[in-house]
Parts: C-alpha cells; sequence; structure tokens
C-alpha cells in the first residue's frame, strides 16, 4: 500500500552572503559535513573545505589538489564523492572517485570503471548513488557493493544537477533550458518535463514539496512546485553571476557563483514537511524522514516519532486504507501538515500449474489468482519468467509471484508447478513403433520426429562394457518397444525433417528382451561408421517371431535434440537355401576362409545361432573371412542382386 502526501510549506527567502570566495577558482559543486563546507574549485584544480563556524567570509583550506576541474561533491559518512571533467591521477580515465576524510593522507579510490564525458552531480537515496554526466547520461551505483564498479545507466538524457523526491529522479538538462525527472525504479524510463524556460539548470535542491534550482548560464535562482501539474516558476534570487551545484542543510542553500569566484548562502526560513514516501498497507511500519528544518516532532495517527528529530513512522498495516494527517512541528514556527492517502495493496493468492519435463522453457502464465505483470522466481525460474522444465525436473517446485503495483506497493504470493516425467522416459512406458516393421524388402520407413531434449536415464539398466565409445553412460534416453516377425531388419536414426537435430546426429542404442524389472540386452551401437564421421547408430537385428523387444535410444554424452527413427526390412520375401540351387559354401566346416562358387555376393550378413549379426561384408566377391569368429555354428544371408542365399556354415 502507498501513501501520497500533499503537503503545506512555509517559504521566506532571506538576504543572501558571502561565506566565501576562490579568486579564479570557479566554485561548482558544495557538500556538507557537520560544520564544514566542502567546495570545488573548477578552475583550481582542487577541493577546500570551509569551517562554517568561522566568520564570514571564511579562508579555505586545500583539501586535495591536483584533480582536473572538479564538478559535483557529496558526503556519505566519512567519504568526500567528487566528479570530474578530466582525469584524475592515478585513476587515468575515471570521472568519479572518493577519499576518507579521515585519514590525514587520503588515497583517492575509483568509484565507477565508466568513462563518462564531464560527470556532473551526485544524488543518493539508500544504498544507492546516482551520477549525471553531461554527455552521457545518468548512471546508478550500488554502494554496498565493492569499488570500483560498472555503473548501471538508467538514462541517456544528458544532465548537470540531481535532486531525488520519492520514485522521480529531477535532473537539470545540461546547458539546456528544463528540469526533467525519471522514474527511478522502472527500467529505461523515459524523462518527462517538469519545467522549462530555465537558463542552464544547474543545482537542483528539495524544500518541500518546492524544487530549487539554479542557473548556471544565467543570473538567478528560481523555485516551483513539483506537486502541481503545471509549476510556476518564481524567482527567489536574481543578480548572480552563474550560480552552479547547490547544497541544503535545511535551512540554507549553499552554491558557487562562476563569475566572481563567490561561495553563497541564501536563508530559507521556513517549516516545510513533504516526504518523499512511500507506505503500503502490508508495511507495518514505514521509516520516513521529511521535516524541514531538522529537530521537529512529528505527529498524528499510526505515527511514532523516531526521537531523533529526523525521523518519524507510520504504521501502515495498522492504519488501512484511508486518508490521515501528519504534522510536523518546531517552536515559534507554524506547523505544517500532510495528507498521507492510504490505499490497498495488491493481493495475490495461491496458484499452481503443472507441466512435462520435456517441455521447452516456456513463458509462465500471469496467475488467476493474483493482477497480472508480476515477477517470478525459484527453481527453473529464468529472467522473464521463463520456465524450464527440465532445469527444474520432475518434482514439485515452489514459486513465488511478485508484483508491484503504479504506487510502488509489492505484494507476492506463492503457487506450486509440478513437473511430471516426459513421456517413453522408461522402459515400462516404452513408445509403440511396430508400425514400422513388416514393410516390403528394402524400403526404409521413417518415424515422425523425435526429441529427447529433458530426457533422463532414471531407472535404466546397464549397458554392457563395449558398447558405446569410452563406455558412454545413458543420460537422455527415449525408450521404443516393438515385435519380431521372423524378418531381419536394419534400425538406425536419421536426421528426417530435423530443425534442431541432435548434435552431429551423434546416437547410441541398446537392445533388450524380456520385462522391464529383468531386461536381457541382446545388442547394442554406437556409430554407424565412424571413421567417415557418421555418428548415428546402424542396429542390425535379426528378430525373432513373436518376441518383444525394447530400445533404448540415447545421445552421446548427453545430448539433447530431434531425429527420426529409419527401418528397413533386410529380408527379401523369398530366401532360396544354398543346398538346393547347386551353390557351394566349402570348405565346410572351415578355420576361417570360406570360398562361393557360383555366386558373386552383393552383401553378406553373419548371424550366430543366437541371432545377433556379428559381421556385415559389402561387395566381398566369392570369398569371406571368419578368422576372427570364435568356433561355433554361423547362419549366412547371401545378397546377389534382388536374389537371397541362406547357409550354414561351422567354424572349427
Amino acid at each position: 500500500m502507498a501513501f501520497c502526501l500533499m503537503a503545506v510549506s512555509f517559504l521566506q527567502a532571506q538576504p543572501l552572503e558571502t561565506v566565501a570566495i576562490l579568486p579564479g577558482g570557479q566554485p561548482i559543486g558544495t557538500a556538507f559535513k557537520g560544520s564544514d563546507l566542502y567546495v570545488s574549485a573548477y578552475l583550481g584544480n582542487k577541493i577546500v573545505k570551509i569551517d562554517l563556524t568561522q566568520p564570514f567570509p571564511v579562508t579555505p583550506t586545500t583539501v586535495i589538489d591536483n584533480i582536473v576541474k572538479p564538478t559535483g561533491l557529496l558526503v556519505i559518512g566519512d567519504y568526500l564523492y567528487f566528479n570530474t571533467e578530466g582525469n584524475i591521477p592515478g585513476l587515468g580515465t575515471a570521472r568519479s572517485a572518493r577519499i576518507n576524510l579521515t585519514s590525514p593522507s587520503p588515497t583517492i579510490e575509483q568509484v565507477m570503471t565508466n568513462v563518462i564525458d564531464d560527470a556532473q552531480a551526485y544524488a543518493k537515496v539508500g544504498d544507492t548513488l546516482y551520477i549525471s554526466s553531461a554527455n552521457n547520461g545518468i548512471f546508478r551505483v550500488i554502494l554496498s557493493q565493492p569499488f570500483p564498479q560498472a555503473g548501471v545507466q538508467i538514462s541517456s538524457q544528458n544532465a548537470s544537477g540531481l535532486a531525488l523526491q520519492g520514485n522521480e529522479l529531477y535532473c537539470g538538462h545540461f546547458n539546456g533550458d528544463k528540469v526533467f525527472k525519471i522514474n527511478r525504479h522502472q527500467p529505461n524510463a523515459s524523462p518527462v518535463t517538469v519545467v522549462t524556460g530555465l537558463a542552464g539548470p544547474d543545482g537542483l535542491t528539495f524544500s518541500g514539496n518546492f524544487l530549487y534550482v539554479s542557473e548556471s548560464t544565467g543570473s538567478r535562482i528560481v523555485k516551483f512546485d513539483v506537486t502541481q501539474p503545471s509549476p510556476l516558476v518564481e524567482t527567489v534570487v536574481s543578480g548572480l553571476v552563474g550560480p552552479t551545484l547547490t547544497a541544503f542543510d535545511g535551512l540554507d542553500i549553499y552554491f558557487g557563483q562562476q563569475g566572481n569566484g563567490k561561495i553563497s548562502r541564501l536563508s530559507i526560513n521556513a517549516l516545510s514537511f513533504s516526504p518523499p514516501a512511500q507506505v503500503c498497507s502490508n508495511n507495518p511500519a514505514a521509516l520516513r524522514t521529511g521535516g524541514s528544518p531538522l529537530g521537529g516532532i512529528y505527529s498524528g495517527p499510526y505515527v511514532t516519532d523516531s526521537g531523533n528529530g529526523e525521523t518519524f513512522s507510520f504504521d501502515g498495516q495498522a492504519a488501512g486504507p484511508g486518508a490521515y494527517t501528519v504534522t510536523y512541528t518546531l517552536p515559534n514556527v507554524s506547523p505544517a501538515t500532510a495528507t498521507v492517502t492510504v490505499t490497498a495493496a495488491p493481493v495475490i493468492g495461491v496458484f499452481g500449474f503443472s507441466t512435462d519435463v520435456v517441455f521447452p522453457p516456456t513463458l509462465l502464465p500471469d496467475p488467476a489468482a493474483g493482477p497480472a505483470g508480476g515477477v517470478y522466481s525459484g527453481t527453473g525460474v529464468l529472467p522473464g519468467n521463463i520456465f524450464d522444465p527440465a532445469l527444474a525436473g520432475v518434482g514439485v517446485h515452489l514459486l513465488t509471484y511478485t508484483f508491484t503495483d503504479a504506487n510502488g506497493c509489492t505484494a507476492t504470493g506463492t503457487g506450486t508447478i509440478s513437473v511430471t516425467p516426459a513421456p517413453h522416459d522408461g522402459c515400462s512406458d516404452a513408445k509403440d513403433i511396430n508400425n514400422l516393421f513388416g514393410a516390403a524388402y528394402n524400403v526404409p520407413q521413417t518415424s515422425a520426429l523425435q526429441n529427447n531434449t529433458g530426457y533422463t536415464s532414471t531407472g535404466d539398466p546397464a549397458v554392457t562394457s563395449g558398447c558405446f565409445f569410452q563406455d558412454d553412460a545413458l543420460q537422455r534416453t527415449v525408450w521404443y518397444t516393438f515385435t519380431g516377425d521372423g524378418n531381419t531388419y536394419r534400425i538406425r536414426s536419421v536426421q528426417c525433417n530435423a530443425t534442431n537435430y541432435i548434435p552431429d546426429g551423434d546416437t547410441q542404442v541398446a537392445l533388450f528382451t524380456g520385462n522391464c524389472s529383468s531386461p536381457t540386452q541382446v545388442d547394442c551401437n554406437d556409430d554407424e561408421n565412424v571413421n567417415a564421421n557418421i555418428l548415428n547408430f546402424n542396429l542390425v537385428v535379426a528378430t525373432q517371431p513373436g518376441e518383444v523387444y525394447r530400445m533404448v535410444v540415447d545421445g552421446y554424452g548427453g545430448a539433447q535434440g530431434e531425429y527420426c527413427l529409419e527401418v528397413t526390412n533386410l529380408t527379401p520375401s523369398a530366401i532360396a537355401e544354398i543346398g538346393s540351387i547347386g551353390v557351394r559354401v566349402f570348405p565346410n566346416p572351415t578355420a576361417g576362409l570360406v570360398q562361393l562358387t557360383d555366386v558373386h555376393a552383393d552383401q553378406v550378413l553373419v548371424f550366430d545361432n543366437m541371432g545377433r549379426l556379428i559381421l556385415q561384408l559389402e561387395n566381398p566377391g566369392n570369398r569371406i573371412d571368419l578368422s576372427n569368429a570364435p568356433a561355433g555354428i554361423y547362419f549366412l544371408k547371401i545378397t546377389e542382386g534382388n536374389t537371397v542365399y541362406s547357409a550354414r556354415v561351422v567354424k572349427q
């Protein structure tokens, strides 16, 4: 829940005073630490300090010199941050740096690694530091992170002075005529013009709702109420000589004048209250600042004064939606009040989704139990609300949905996403591919597109050593099943119409019989022709009629992607027994070499007595070498043209 503030301010300009003079120094930036005012001497190439407890005009003392054209300053804790328009000694092209004021011989530390042209001013809120550039836009750095760091550009709009009010960062257009603002919470926020017609808006300082602006190419300081839709620009003081960046202590505005080297003070004797706050109903105690001058007391319903004269807490959760008055008082000054409007924070209910683990990364839908446009987080969630089931894995995962409304109020809700196993990811759920078998001789049958992306090998049996190159383990497996019909088939993976073809087509296969609880491996294959870099699997199997086979296809090394299965019947419609037609195989039994007569083979397939293919010979002519085969009985399938012969050979 957010609150919006409308404040009454009492403002009256007081006489202008000369604090100090920098002859030829051209003072640009100013910053406070206690009663000390730090000033950058642009042409003097140094930073000086002015003790405000001393009678005016004060003689400045040098803090650090040999700084090329220093500009904006800001003190944070013990550190003085400074910008330059030139190189920083020892840091090369750095444009933003800091020193520790407690050190007698401070070391210059680089703040931002970005090389920006004409670094100008600073503004700070919480842990965030904003840095403006006359030529490169506006950058953001995080103070809690180590320096130096790469600043994040939040706007490409060139800027000089900066000032913060709530979510809005107000900026002076360098050497331009306008003040614009950007929403610092929105990425790539577009600049919104607030006022125009100014002469080089440079120093920007808030007092309540009023933004004070010094005109660096003009002669005055002006103010206007930023809560008005068309703010009226009022002259606060004129007759100045190029007023520059400003510093404000709650009572007085300090600034330099470029033309005469003066550091001046403009007193504002007023009580104002316009805290830049966002309080939501789901925020039990938002700590806020806002009153000026400091040291007053905050009061009102659901308000707790912090007792330090600077801050207060407003309990938006206890208050609930409505309008509330906060009062800020100081002795002898009229009180200032602000109306705090509390609106309901967004509400997000419980939600849930389900998906398969093989789905590609997909955009998560907005939950029906909450407003659209939020951000998801949790296991498997990628930037942009993309959910990757394969990354998350099978199971139920907790998601968090975070939504921020137009008022800057944030709410979160939780829900679950259930990732179910991919189809055919296990033996018991093997995909039936019997439609690819039983076709005519030598007519390949090709499956629809397959994809093993996101699959796992959970529960898969081990594959015999030596099956796959370097004994690669199963990782991304899809299971298939078919029933033998007595024919011999070649089964392999092919690219077909795959647009996301598995890398290098590198697949491997293992074939099993028996039930899934205790399968028996009967064959395996890795590469069709590794010497020719043909890496798809190529398996030839002589099927047994009625035998149920289960086949597992994997990507080598866990490779994932698309492929098709191609099944070719290698058994002609008629096979002639060699002994019945006069063709001879001799010697039989043989010690290794086998001669063929009356036939010139185009192909010979050799099967052992278990029906496993052990040798495939292309164009062997009339000679077969079984020297490397162990002793036993072998069956030959000899193809000559369209004729196929079978024979039995005994290897001694």
